[in-house]
């Protein structure tokens, strides 16, 4: 019987883990995203339902990585990520931002929530009206609407979700608040559609602020790479200078270069991995907003484009240059390696050549003193098979006539030792 499997269910709810929120205007909202590490969470979701009961939402919910609960007036989205939290608070109904400084401020900066704020943005979300200059002048405190400047900082809107909505904002975090405010006005948005706008535009501040926390990092090993660049560039240069160092003394440098650079790797490398992945993903957040330009106006992808281009670029610069200083540092290694190797082999092989020689040597002296060996042996054999004629030969002239043949015969016994000598040394001599 075919069974279901263990991850069946997980793995199908997944695309309906995180759905959007059907709301319509008018809507005030307050969007952050908390640092916090990931063995904390339990507390940022206690800390998220107790905020809920203090504003009267029921505080019952049984998923701890992502919850939306409401009451008939207010709501609160709770989202875990990895290395923060993001929490959105509703105000259904509102025409005005008058319940941030009410009730939700107290709550938002006291010691409730746990980590550090690190993205805070307020949403005015209402209907269509015949007012929308005056309504920017208000907030962003602009006098001449068609004009890209007010104050020191510039306003970035644009009509999206293929005109169905409007959407002003500066990016500037507001003194009395802290938040970064936002402005969108409602043309013929269905209720979900309403919900994904809002919910992309707190992605949008999320995710540029987390993506640009790779930069810090980035302008600080800037300068330390380029100091390691410049020390690996020494290296090379000494090893094919005209006093060159010896290959070993110049690996151990080499090694300690190698070291510090995969320090800095592993210091950034996930930083810097996440820094990618945040600014894919907003892109992929303000391509969704299916923009249209506003005459006199930057659309916020070209405000986006402007000022976060240079931080993505350096942040990619510095971990691209550590990349390849490791790739040069193998290189070089590598090249070193080869010249101490060639080193050993030429060692071996003069080692070799010595061995070869003294073996040489040990057989043509061996060579010299085989003469002295078969006169020797000759020696011993004629006093032997004397011995053996007078202790055996009957008869003064008889045993007399054998020792007369005997001496003759000396060079006949030391021609048979030699042929034998040369025969046991002829293996020796072919190998030679």
């Amino acid at each position: 019987m075919m069974q279901t499997h263990t991850l069946y269910e997980r793995i199908t709810n997944e695309v309906h883990a995180r759905p959007f929120q059907k709301v319509q205007a008018p809507l005030y909202m307050v969007h952050l995203a908390i640092m916090l590490p990931a063995d904390q969470m339990g507390k940022a979701v206690d800390s998220a339902l107790d905020m809920a009961a203090r504003l009267g939402i029921d505080a019952r919910t049984s998923d701890s990585g992502f919850f939306f609960i409401s009451s008939d007036e207010m709501g609160l989205r709770f989202e875990r990520h990895n290395e923060f939290y993001s929490l959105t608070l509703y105000h259904f109904g509102a025409e005005t931002e008058d319940v941030l400084a009410e009730r939700w401020l107290p709550l938002i900066s006291g010691d409730l929530l746990p980590g550090e704020m690190m993205v805070g943005a307020e949403s005015l979300f209402r209907s269509l009206r015949d007012d929308p200059l005056a309504w920017c002048r208000k907030y962003f405190g602009k006098r001449d609407f068609a004009a890209e400047q007010f104050g020191d900082r510039q306003l970035a809107a644009s009509d999206v979700m293929s005109g169905g909505a409007t959407l002003w904002t500066d990016f500037a975090v507001r003194e009395e608040s802290g938040l970064v405010r936002v402005l969108v006005e409602d043309r013929a948005l269905q209720p979900f559609q309403a919900g994904r706008l809002l919910q992309r535009i707190c992605e949008i501040e999320t995710y540029r602020h987390m993506a640009l926390l790779a930069l810090p990092v980035a302008q600080r090993a800037m300068p330390l790479i380029t100091d390691l660049d410049k020390q690996l560039s020494d290296i090379t240069h000494r090893m094919t200078g005209d006093h060159q160092e010896q290959p070993s003394e110049v690996l151990q440098e080499l090694m300690t270069l190698a070291a510090r650079v995969e320090e800095l790797s592993a210091d950034t490398a996930n930083r810097f991995s996440a820094s990618d992945a945040y600014f894919a993903l907003l892109d992929t957040r303000l391509n969704e907003l299916r923009q249209e330009r506003i005459e006199g106006l930057q659309t916020i992808t070209q405000f986006m484009e402007r000022r976060l281009e240079p931080a993505r670029r350096t942040c990619q610069a510095a971990g691209k240059r550590i990349e390849h200083l490791s790739k040069r540092i193998a290189r070089v290694s590598e090249l070193i390696r080869s010249q101490v190797d060639l080193s050993i082999e030429k060692q071996n092989r003069d080692l070799l050549e010595a061995l070869n020689g003294r073996a040489r040597r040990q057989l043509r002296l061996q060579a010299k003193l085989e003469s002295f060996t078969i006169i020797v042996v000759t020696y011993y054999a004629f006093d032997l098979i004397e011995r053996t004629v007078r202790n055996t030969v009957p008869g003064d002239s008889l045993r007399n006539d054998v020792l007369m043949g005997l001496s003759f015969s000396v060079p006949l016994i030391a021609g048979v030792l030699w042929l034998y000598v040369r025969q046991l040394l002829k293996g020796y001599d072919e190998e030679d």
